[in-house]
Order: C-alpha cells, then structure tokens, then sequence
C-alpha cells in the first residue's frame, strides 16, 4: 500500500468550487463539449462535417491546458514549496517508479491477453492509427497535454480533494478507478464491452501516479512519470510501424 504523507494532510489549497469546475471541465469538457466544438468550428472553417482538422484539434487541447493550469494554479504553488529543496530526490522517483509500473503493467496486460485474447485496449489502437496519421498532434496530446491536464485533474484535484475528507485507502482507488474508467469510457459507449478488461491497465497506472504524488507531496513528479510512461509507448508505437 502507499504511505501516506503527512504533509498533504493539510487542507486542500483551492476552493471547492475550483475542484468542481476542473473535474467538470475534464468529464464534461474533454469528452463531449470539445469534441463537438472542435467539430464545429472545422465546419465553420472548411465545410468538413465529420471530424476536426489538426489544427482545430490543437487548439482545443492548448485551451484545454491553459483552462487546467489556470484553475488548478493553487495546487500548483503547493507543489513547488512541497519540491522546494527536495527536486534532486522527487526526480530520482521518476525513473523507480517507472521500472515497477512497467512490470506491474506487464503482469496485467499478460494476464488479460491470456484470459481474454485481447491483444490491446481500444484507446491504444486509437491512439496508434491517429498516430500513423497525424503524429504531432498525437505527441502534443500523449506527451504535454495528457501528463499536464490528467494529473492536475485525477491527482491534484480529485484525489487531493478525497484524501482528507474520506477514506484514505478509498480515495486511491476512486483515482485509480476514475482514471481507468474515462481511459474505456469511449469503448463502452460504442458497446465494446470487452475492452472494460483494459481498465486494470489504467488503474495499475493510476496507482502508481497517487504513488509518486503522495511520496513526494508534488504534483509534477506524476506528471513528469506520465510523460516517461507515454512517451515510451509512443516510442514503441514508433519502432513498431517501422519494422
């Protein structure tokens, strides 16, 4: 289990109503109004009715960004006075950490590939087809703002924001769940109930992100293992088209 870390047993530096407006924006935003706003304005632009152009789609994920960063901002500034002295030994967690999330998900992307025959979740196939297609915009996305908006929502936000008033042990885990749940969330919309095995894939992520976070009391030692995690797979991703 994760140690708890006395310094974030603080309260929560933001307002409650900053904590709602993040993870609204998030579940609300990113999955159903940007989409359709995206798609709107590549209409407005170009006559294209059914999907968004690259560029739109950059856009949205920089405001996307800026929105985040904007409200989650006392959050922020908590984790550089938590990283204040201490950035030598929150970086050296960067890479433990990640020689342990990439076993634990080797264990679980096994085992579910054993038991079910799936070979990956949705969202990765997702993600390699728009790769192949538009690979800026999908590194954009992976590799800033992925790492940057998901864990200043899941972590900062979310989980920070159940740690002191619940359960300990049930705030990872509604992180973790969460985390895993918006990551097949589009797969079982389309009724490929299937992929919901892949949501052990994401958990097992997310808990190591409430790890690092709550080792270190910052925000950004999660993002920066985010960006290592995501950033391998695309590189993987990479090899992989070019063999």
């Amino acid at each position: 289990m994760i140690k708890r870390n006395p310094r974030l047993d603080q309260n929560l530096p933001m307002m409650r109503a900053k904590v709602f407006a993040l993870i609204t924006n998030y579940f609300l935003g990113y999955l159903f109004i940007y989409p359709l706003l995206g798609v709107y304005i590549t209409y407005r632009l170009t006559g294209e009715s059914d999907a968004m152009t690259s560029e739109v789609a950059f856009g949205i994920y920089s405001f996307l960004i800026l929105l985040t960063v904007f409200l989650a901002w006392p959050i922020i500034k908590e984790s550089l006075r938590m990283a204040k002295g201490r950035w030598l030994s929150h970086i050296k967690k960067i890479p433990l950490n990640y020689v342990f999330l990439f076993a634990s998900l080797f264990i679980v992307n096994t085992a579910i590939s054993t038991f079910t025959g799936l070979e990956t979740s949705a969202n990765q196939e997702l993600v390699f087809q728009s790769f192949m297609e538009s690979p800026g915009l999908i590194m954009f996305a992976a590799l800033i703002m992925a790492p940057i908006v998901e864990e200043l929502v899941f972590r900062g936000a979310l989980y920070r924001a159940l740690r002191n008033r619940y359960s300990y042990k049930r705030a990872i885990f509604i992180s973790m769940f969460a985390f895993g749940f918006i990551h097949v969330f589009a797969s079982l919309l389309s009724g490929d109930f299937m992929d919901l095995w892949n949501i052990f894939t994401y958990m097992a992520m997310g808990f190591f992100f409430v790890k690092i976070y709550e080792e270190t009391g910052s925000v950004f030692p999660a993002i920066f293992l985010h960006f290592l995690n995501n950033a391998i797979a695309l590189g993987i991703m990479w090899l992989s088209s070019t063999l």
